[in-house]
């Protein structure tokens, strides 16, 4: 082994106290360590054959813990291996999304410690994945979010979290606090940063404003001298700490070969400094310094990034409130009396009780009591509205007037409240494609920069060297891309935020850019355009066969549906049994009841699984019930009534010169009526899910460029081959929707307020780039003439990124919208079947 020469450690890059004899051989050479924790990391780095890691990373972890490091046991972490535990942190993972996951796969998000730079990702990735079961893990650096597809019963959650623990990122399982810690901790951060950079900026300036004048007044040059000494004492130290944000991005993007945007902002900051210092030190008194522009430019790039961060960290407000609704505890209710019991340990069937005060646990339904349920945190609806018996409640609701025993129905991940978290998250997560676009323009523009910068400088060289720092130093900060950089996403981030706060929650951003294009909206009917929730109008029944007995046949039927129509008879179900029931899809459903086998559905499709003959009345929604003897049916009438503000929506379409569309599967009357009430010229009825989509398709070959509007089940392969596919929270599990934007509440005014902001979103998008490349295609010239003194250009261009921001925030600030807020959310009630 090679004698060890260095005194930092190799893992962390502390200081190895004398007399420490830690070290341990990586890649051929002794690396001294400078505690037991970081040589325990380091031996396991190298012991899995990841040393590239070393090579890799642009930051130094933190010193780990010894006596974590050295714990191998997973013990500390056996609670997470509960059942409930996982239940709740880790759903069962869908193979669609993984091609390694199973039935047995579950996906788990971890918050974990220490996370500085690409690498830290890079020897996860590697690191997890040589465990058995782990089919995916994906770190996302800026908040040090690892989500983990893993199997259970081939490495349990504990070990691998003790596993983490080993290599030096405790991990923590994601709460709604972890987000509100990490941004606080961001925000002092930057705020530390601006303040050293403040305080150097005002002192510097005075002394290059002493200077300033001594220059016209015949200041002596030892005092020009000794002021230029004061100005670097200040400058160096302020500018090496208050810098660190953009030495450390640049690093970063230089090790992974890209051109960040702080690739020439560092340059120009490292540039000025190195040369002040050496003109200070062993340059003449009446040579130029540029410690006042450096600590200027700092102080102004840094205003701008502490802007841009507190626009990030407000569009996720929506998404922290949310993540924050759900209690820590409930009250459940049992034979022996009622308990406190952790929102992990609760499961579907359980009854709790909700007093007056108190928030919702879990989506559930009123088995008890009556109150007002407030559900402005999930619609933006401010007035409470009262609930019954037999009626659905969701999480995060709070209960006012009165309290509520509730059967809980969904819990964990499965409920609508944590839909609309992961669907927020998954947006969040999203790069929009305008932004990548962004991106690579500001990728070439730094070559361009740095390329033209080298050019002017030989030129100047030849022409007045004097001028060749200067003038580098001004090209380089003022043609920066950032605004070009920060313009979409910021604007779609104050979008989203706006828009999440009056209804409409974006999985896509995309489609808020996109939806200014859109030709043809393709309306679904029943659940869509129509309430989700129907009414029992008329029943027919035959002899022998009461309306009380066919009611209760019906409701034991409509268990295994989800569809808006079995809402309708939830409240005649007297608990009978039934055998092999099966769902239909569109057509119905069937099952055996008390010995016979029935169906309930279609008129048609009972008549043809029946072998009788159906009259079926000329108007309105008739539903059949037969069974295999040869009696007649029961004919039952349902009545739903139109959504709140469909009207108004078809006709603001219009209006916009939108063609629009009344796509159902029901029958054709019904489907004529409606649209002759909405005043919608063109329909389609008896459509089946692969009817819908090839409409859809017809519409595209011919040039249109469509939108769909579903129930997001049913309608999900319809909704997936839309141009723009808009779903309502009604309608799907909202974590699993195939659409674009979703729409909470119970009317389809949020709708009004969406298709009105999306061309303004075009607009300041278009605005932002426009202006970005403007500025950045005339300060570039300018600045290699010598135009622009550097600390202009300092000004400049934060000026620039700051412009696009505040212009990007007035998205944030919606106009009025055409009608009310929604009024709630519902329960999610599934796919239309029948009548679709």
């Amino acid at each position: 082994m090679n004698t060890v020469e260095q005194k930092a450690c190799f893992h962390c890059g502390e200081p190895v106290p004398d007399g420490t004899d830690l070290a341990i051989d990586v890649d051929g050479q002794a690396r001294s360590m400078c505690c037991a924790g970081c040589r325990a990391v380091a031996s396991l780095i190298h012991s899995a054959g990841l040393d590239r890691y070393y090579d890799f990373r642009d930051a130094l972890p933190d010193r780990p813990d010894q006596d974590a490091a050295q714990d191998l046991d997973p013990g500390r972490f056996a609670a997470w291996d509960r059942d409930a535990v996982l239940d709740f942190h880790a759903p069962p993972e869908k193979p669609a999304e993984n091609a390694c996951a199973n039935s047995d796969a579950r996906a788990i998000v971890l918050v974990l410690e220490n996370v500085h730079c690409a690498a830290c990702a890079w020897l996860l990735q590697r690191y997890l994945g040589q465990f058995p079961g782990v089919g995916e893990s994906r770190l996302d650096v800026g908040d040090g979010r690892l989500r983990l597809v893993f199997e259970p019963a081939r490495t349990p959650l504990s070990q691998l979290a003790a596993a983490l623990q080993r290599l030096g990122y405790p991990p923590h399982l994601d709460t709604p606090d972890s987000g509100i810690d990490r941004d606080r901790n961001e925000r002092r951060r930057m705020q530390r940063y601006l303040i050293v950079a403040g305080l150097g900026m005002m002192q510097v300036m005075s002394y290059a404003l002493a200077n300033y004048i001594g220059a016209f007044q015949g200041m002596e040059p030892e005092i020009r001298h000794f002021f230029k000494l004061i100005s670097m004492l200040v400058a160096v130290p302020v500018a090496l700490y208050a810098g660190q944000p953009f030495y450390r991005s640049a690093l970063r993007h230089l090790s992974q070969r890209h051109l960040g945007l702080d690739v020439p902002v560092a340059a120009a900051i490292m540039l000025a400094l190195f040369a002040s210092v050496v003109m200070t030190l062993f340059g003449h008194a009446e040579g130029e310094v540029y410690f006042d522009s450096v600590v200027m430019f700092i102080f102004f790039l840094l205003l701008g990034r502490f802007a841009v961060m507190i626009a990030r960290q407000q569009s996720s407000a929506v998404h922290s409130a949310l993540a924050r609704a759900l209690p820590g505890q409930a009250r459940r209710i049992t034979e022996a009396g009622s308990e406190q019991v952790g929102l992990v340990e609760l499961q579907p069937g359980d009854r709790v009780m909700v007093a007056d005060g108190e928030i919702i646990p879990a989506d559930g339904e009123v088995i008890g009591g009556t109150g007002r349920v407030d559900e402005s945190l999930l619609s933006g609806e401010s007035e409470p509205r009262r609930r019954r018996l037999g009626e659905s409640v969701l999480a995060g609701s709070l209960v006012s007037a009165g309290s509520l025993e509730i059967r809980i129905e969904a819990v964990g991940r499965a409920t609508i409240l944590s839909g609309i978290v992961e669907l927020l998250s998954e947006a969040r997560r999203r790069r929009p494609r305008l932004a990548q676009m962004a991106d690579r323009a500001a990728g070439w523009f730094i070559g361009l920069i740095l390329v033209s910068t080298g050019i002017a400088a030989l030129a100047w060289w030849s022409i007045d060297p004097a001028q060749v720092i200067p003038i580098t130093l001004a090209m380089l900060v003022v043609a920066c891309p950032c605004a070009l950089a920060l313009g979409t996403p910021t604007a779609l981030a104050s979008a989203t935020r706006g828009l999440a706060a009056n209804g409409i929650l974006t999985a896509n951003p995309d489609a808020l850019e996109a939806l200014p294009g859109i030709t043809h909206v393709v309306f679904d009917k029943t659940g869509t355009l129509t309430r989700p929730t129907m009414q029992i109008a008329e029943v027919r029944c035959r002899p022998g066969l009461g309306r009380a007995s066919a009611l209760a046949i019906c409701a034991a039927l409509e268990r295994v549906s989800s569809h808006p129509i079995a809402s309708a008879f939830r409240t005649f179900d007297d608990g009978r049994q039934i055998e092999c029931a099966e769902s239909l899809g569109s057509a119905g459903v069937s099952a055996v009841v008390d010995g016979q086998r029935y169906w309930l559905g279609r008129p048609d499709w009972v008549a043809a699984q029946s072998g009788q003959s159906i009259d079926v009345p000329q108007t309105g929604l008739w539903l059949a019930l037969a069974c295999a003897s040869e009696q007649p049916a029961v004919m039952l009438r349902l009545d739903n009534s139109l959504r709140e503000g469909s009207r108004r929506l078809v006709a603001d379409l219009k209006r916009r010169g939108l063609t629009v569309i009344l796509a159902s599967g029901d029958r054709e009357a019904n489907v004529a009526d409606m649209a002759r009430a909405l005043d919608i010229p063109e329909f389609h009825a008896r459509l089946e899910p692969a009817g819908k989509l090839a409409l859809v398709h017809q519409l595209q070959q011919a040039g249109a460029v469509v939108a769909m509007i579903g129930d997001g089940i049913n309608d999900a392969p319809v909704l997936a081959g839309a141009d723009i596919s808009i779903a309502l929270a009604e309608g799907a599990a909202i974590a699993r929707t195939q659409a674009d934007l979703v729409a909470t509440g119970r009317n389809l005014k949020p709708l009004l307020l969406l298709f009105g902001q999306a061309p303004r979103v075009r607009r300041i998008i278009r605005q932002n780039l426009a202006w970005a490349l403007a500025y950045n295609i005339s300060a570039l010239p300018l600045a290699a003439m010598g135009l622009i003194p550097p600390w202009a250009a300092a000004i400049g261009m934060s000026a620039s990124s700051l412009g696009v921001v505040l212009n990007a925030r007035r998205l944030g600030r919606l106009p009025d919208s055409p009608g009310d807020r929604s009024d709630g959310l519902g329960r999610p009630i599934p796919q239309a079947r029948g009548a679709a």
